[in-house]
């Protein structure tokens, strides 16, 4: 019989019932006993192990409620190439980072980049077929954007991916062609996932496997217990067997499986207790804002990122993603399976068109508590806000985009104004939704820690602040992490709290966030993890 007590130092519960507890006591996975340590240890049993905390702080474990974590463990690690800006900070010397690993490749072995930016990589021109025909004459050669929505390749890649001038474009995706009709060697939304297993697959199963392992301890190191792999494909379940079958920490998984099917039939998943399930379905109304396919109702901004960069032309709007009727067929048909939907949406007019489907689907298909998601929110109106929480939608904020690309949104895509109320999380709580707040990694590396930091200073990496008003208390910031994210994906019985009963995934933090100031919330070190009550990460 496994039982622990922990003692010794702030615990904090997210549930109200239990404001402020003396111990925490667990039996085998689940928390069985919270209050004063007498009444705990007589609950547990003598034979219990007490863990002091020494004055450290105990919580739930994090929740991340939109990532990708076999995605991400895709994206990183050899033979993937970083070219990030934060590794790589100029595009100049990202050919330079590129041509070196070409020098050193084997005729016909796929090679792959991560993480060109336009917004960030100030110097960038995006590259074209000739120059990575140039550069890589005898590999196919793939540069993927750092917000993961587009691909550049050389005609070695295209041939291997079977894409040339007769190819039709699937729908809900974009090959970028010449006025003849031939693929110019970018490709952009759901093709740009499908051509990358083909880089993928040509590296065997071992190399990903390892680069799974490296990504779930990444996460559980940062104390997150619960994430969510929102582009679910179906043979991603042999993975997460094997990391289960090898007894790895995997941090709990919700699935989102991707709609990309063309039957619309979605896995019923569930593995082990509560460790891999299927949550609902994920789809792509919309891009980004970083590659400019978006629907907004006022154009970007004209300048020489948006101009010349992203090549984008004045006056430039965006659009969706599918055409509205395909659209509204997707969202009726799984709605109408009982799925919970999950949607990514950025631009204002395309949340216009999401929820007016929704409205539409209700009518239909009534159904209390739907828990209808929009994800990201970039560019949500205060009216969207409003609407949404009347119709008992609920918003996940990729808040890491102010910390990130602050200052290229405000100074370069959108203005001030709009900046300003980019991602409004402070709106949305303030409705009363239940929000999360996400990291969305692979595009930017998991930390619920570093969220709560950006989420109640929206400060960007010049210092600036954009919109003092759509910033959130650390009560808020931790809820949205923590209970409030385990609402989101339908597990608020289960995990978000240290309540009696619910799984036993804790994080012990050497400071208490609810008690330190918002500039040092991202600089708090996570000491130990537990998963359903055993120790998995130890600093």
């Amino acid at each position: 019989m496994h039982s622990l007590i922990f003692t010794g130092g702030p615990v904090v519960t997210m549930d109200p019932a239990f404001p402020d507890p003396e111990a925490v006591g667990l039996r085998n996975g689940r928390i069985m006993s919270i209050g004063l340590l007498s009444d705990v240890m007589e609950a547990i049993g003598p034979e219990s192990r007490i863990i002091d905390l020494e004055g450290n702080t105990l919580l739930p474990g994090f929740i991340d409620a939109h990532s990708h974590i076999l995605w991400a463990a895709k994206t990183r690690g050899a033979p993937v190439v970083d070219i990030r800006p934060e590794i790589v900070p100029t595009y100049r010397a990202a050919l330079g980072k590129i041509r070196r690993r070409v020098s050193a490749a084997t005729p016909g072995e796929f090679l792959l980049f991560f993480g060109l930016d336009a917004q960030l990589h100030v110097d960038m021109v995006a590259p074209t077929r000739a120059l990575l025909d140039e550069i890589a004459p005898n590999n196919p050669i793939g540069i993927q954007t750092s917000n993961c929505h587009a691909l550049f390749m050389n005609s070695r890649a295209l041939k291997a991916c079977g894409i040339n001038a007769s190819t039709p474009t699937p729908i809900g995706s974009v090959i970028d062609r010449d006025e003849s009709g031939h693929p110019t060697g970018r490709v952009a939304e759901a093709i740009t996932w499908s051509v990358l297993d083909r880089f993928y697959e040509s590296w065997g199963n071992s190399r990903l496997n390892t680069q799974f392992e490296a990504m779930i301890r990444q996460f559980i190191a940062n104390g997150i217990t619960t994430v969510t792999e929102h582009l679910y494909l179906p043979y991603y379940k042999s993975y997460y067997q094997w990391a289960l079958e090898r007894d790895l920490p995997m941090p709990r998984v919700a699935a989102y499986q991707q709609a990309v099917t063309a039957d619309m039939k979605v896995e019923n998943l569930k593995v082990g207790d509560d460790r891999l399930w299927m949550a609902g379905i994920k789809i792509h109304a919309d891009g980004s804002p970083f590659v400019g396919n978006i629907w907004i109702s006022k154009p970007y901004l004209e300048t020489e990122i948006t101009l010349e960069k992203m090549n984008l032309r004045p006056g430039h709007v965006g659009g969706t993603n599918y055409p509205q009727e395909y659209f509204e067929r997707m969202v009726h048909a799984y709605f109408s399976q009982g799925w919970q939907m999950s949607i990514h949406t950025q631009g204002d007019r395309t949340i216009d068109m999401v929820l007016d489907v929704l409205e539409e689907v209700l009518v239909s298909f009534p159904r209390p508590d739907h828990r209808f998601r929009l994800e990201h929110c970039a560019l949500m109106r205060p009216d969207q806000i409003e609407r949404a929480h009347r119709l008992e939608v609920l918003c996940s904020f990729f808040i890491n985009h102010i910390t990130y690309w602050g200052v290229p949104i405000e100074d370069a895509l959108f203005g001030s104004e709009r900046a300003a109320r980019y991602m409004p999380a402070g709106s949305a709580v303030r409705s009363g939704m239940q929000v999360s707040l996400h990291a969305d990694t692979p595009m930017t590396d998991p930390s619920c820690l570093a969220l709560m930091a950006a989420a109640t200073l929206r400060k960007a990496s010049d210092g600036r602040c954009l919109g003092a008003e759509e910033r959130i208390d650390s009560k808020s910031a931790l809820k949205s992490v923590t209970i409030d994210a385990a609402f989101q994906i339908g597990m608020e019985d289960h995990l978000g709290s240290l309540t009696p009963g619910k799984h036993a995934d804790l994080v012990i933090l050497d400071r208490n966030p609810l008690e330190v100031p918002h500039e040092e919330l991202e600089h708090i070190g996570v000491l130990s993890t537990y998963l359903a009550g055993s120790c998995v990460f130890e600093r």
